[in-house]
């Protein structure tokens, strides 16, 4: 299939695509803005994507472009502009690099967030989209970048909106809702629940996303939006009561009230998913959460 390059490989979901990449010896090359956290056996390089020049020098033999990196919600808060110049101008090196080089394909990785506002669940590809944070704003903005540019230099795509995302190499330090919880089941901490814990959400094990996108670099679907996630809701109550049962110890629950503008229900529509590569991430939550723990221990978190 090619050369392939990773931007921000150094990531969680990175991390798990460079390891299973290379397990089934596909030719790629990892890059993020950080010094290789990979052994000597992982091709990479360290890559800072604002910088265009930087871009054009690893993609020069490519044949795809997986796109991973990103600023993070955080970051969008608390600096809009450094935001935007690392998720859209970042983007935009990425796709000019790309074009300049005769790069046939790019797989971006967006975000459910871009939704914003709920009219309805579950969640299609064709729902209105009005993002209620930088960071969304940037996410959808780049969906935009990536239609024109197939539409006007013929630069083939495909976007993945991710929904919540979780597995091995997601550190509760991140602010992830799963490591959170195992973390703090493992450690007796207080765990809050805005409301009674029956805001669902669609919940993707990283080793599924990974499947996925071996089968889009089969170009079986190109130049469209599919959303990553499973197609079921699961409550943020079921969540705490699985992890609980792989860690075998009982949580500490705090109740507050719900939050305003909290949505209540959120998961995906798979429906182009599954129509477009066959497959959809299915692996059960309860597996997920054993995976993800097994991986905790083998860390000492």
């Amino acid at each position: 299939m090619g050369k392939i390059v990773i931007f921000g490989a150094g990531g969680f979901v990175g991390r798990n695509m460079v390891s299973n990449f290379q397990n089934e010896g596909i030719d790629f090359l990892a890059s993020d803005f950080i010094d290789s956290p990979f052994p000597e056996s992982v091709p990479y390089e360290k890559v800072d994507i604002t910088k265009k020049d930087q871009v054009e020098k690893i993609v020069e033999d490519a044949e795809t472009i997986i796109h991973l990196a990103a600023s993070s919600l955080t970051t969008s808060l608390k600096d809009p502009l450094l935001d935007t110049r690392i998720n859209v101008g970042g983007t935009l090196n990425i796709m000019e690099s790309a074009r300049e080089e005769d790069v046939d394909f790019i797989i971006y990785s967006s975000a459910s967030s871009v939704v914003g506002t709920l009219e309805y669940n579950p969640v299609d590809e064709k729902h209105p989209c009005f993002p209620r944070t930088p960071y969304a704003a940037s996410k959808l903005a780049c969906e935009h970048y990536l239609r024109v540019y197939q539409e006007i230099y013929g630069l083939d795509y495909l976007v993945f909106r991710f929904f919540n995302i979780y597995g091995p190499w997601q550190y509760p330090a991140g602010g992830g809702l799963i490591p959170s919880i195992i973390n703090r089941v493992l450690k007796d901490e207080e765990i809050t629940i805005f409301g009674d814990g029956s805001a669902t959400r669609d919940f993707v094990l990283v080793e599924d996303l990974v499947s996925i996108y071996r089968k889009a670099l089969e170009r079986k679907a190109t130049n469209q939006t599919l959303n990553m996630g499973t197609g079921r809701g699961t409550s943020i109550m079921e969540v705490v009561q699985t992890a609980s049962k792989v860690l075998e110890r009982e949580p500490n629950i705090e109740y507050k009230p719900q939050r305003d503008g909290e949505i209540d229900n959120f998961y995906a529509d798979v429906t182009k998913l599954e129509s477009s590569l066959g497959d959809k991430p299915s692996t059960s939550l309860e597996i997920g959460l054993e995976k993800t723990y097994e991986w905790f221990r083998d860390e000492g978190i």
